[in-house]
């Protein structure tokens, strides 16, 4: 069973703040390394559960005009899996199907699609998707997204004032990365305009009648908009060891 991972890495820096407004997400650091290393990092050191093959490739979507710079940084980093680099669309989706045409040549069986921003993804995570893959027969059409169950307390409102209820316990925090069947996924991408593609995979496949099976987990897997995420982010990787490399090349 060969699964590519697929990474949207060609977002802009614009909502974290001045600092980063002309810095590609993907490379605005943590720790003193760029974002984007990290999710290739998790990828990279994932174990295996299906058997024959695993993740055989990465395919990265970057900002246009960027091809350059970051086939340089990603070959000082030096992963253990091909990396190859498209340049992203311009919007999310856009982007989504650059990768999936990326691997037309040489099809794989599954996709990983996930998203740079969520820099805190850790090898255990991709693994519990992986085991969804390995619990599955390779004809059977596969949908997985890991997630988290809501905290908050939820409200429908209407011009301001609360009009509705909704109950937490049936709603489920969608993350990445996520698990699909890459000839199903290209397929509908295919099949829709732009207009079209939700800004996420999982509704794409439910809309087509598809099954999308929702793991939950308990690790933080926050995704980074806003400056402040930059922080959480931070603690989080130096809790679980990482060292600041700010004097480093990155």
């Amino acid at each position: 069973m060969k699964i590519s991972c697929c990474i949207v890495a060609a977002g802009t820096g614009r909502r974290l703040g001045p600092d980063f407004e002309d810095t590609p997400k993907a490379l605005v650091p943590l720790l003193g390394r760029a974002m984007l290393y990290y999710s290739l990092n998790a990828f990279d050191n994932t174990g295996e559960f299906t058997g024959d093959g695993g993740i055989d490739r990465f395919v990265v979507a970057v900002p246009s005009g960027s091809l350059e710079q970051f086939e340089n940084l990603i070959k000082d980093w030096g992963f253990s899996r091909p990396v190859i680099l498209v340049e992203g669309g311009e919007t999310r989706s856009g982007s989504v199907r650059n990768v999936l045409n990326a691997l037309s040549d040489d099809p794989p069986d599954l996709v990983l699609i996930h998203d740079c921003a969520r820099a805190c993804l850790t090898p255990g995570m991709v693994e519990l998707l992986l085991k969804v893959a390995a619990d599955h027969d390779i004809s059977e059409t596969i949908g997985a997204t890991l997630a988290h169950p809501s905290v908050d307390t939820l409200r429908i409102i209407n011009e301001d004032r609360i009009a509705g209820e909704v109950d937490r316990e049936v709603i489920a925090c969608i993350e990445t990365p996520q698990l699909f069947t890459y000839g199903r996924l290209l397929e509908l991408h295919k099949t829709c305009t732009e207009s079209e593609i939700p800004t996420d995979d999982t509704t794409l496949y439910t809309r087509a009648g598809e099954v999308v099976k929702v793991i939950f987990h308990d690790d933080c897997n926050l995704k980074i908009t806003y400056p402040e995420d930059i922080g959480v982010a931070e603690g989080v990787l130096f809790q679980r060891g990482w060292q600041d490399d700010s004097e480093g090349e990155d």
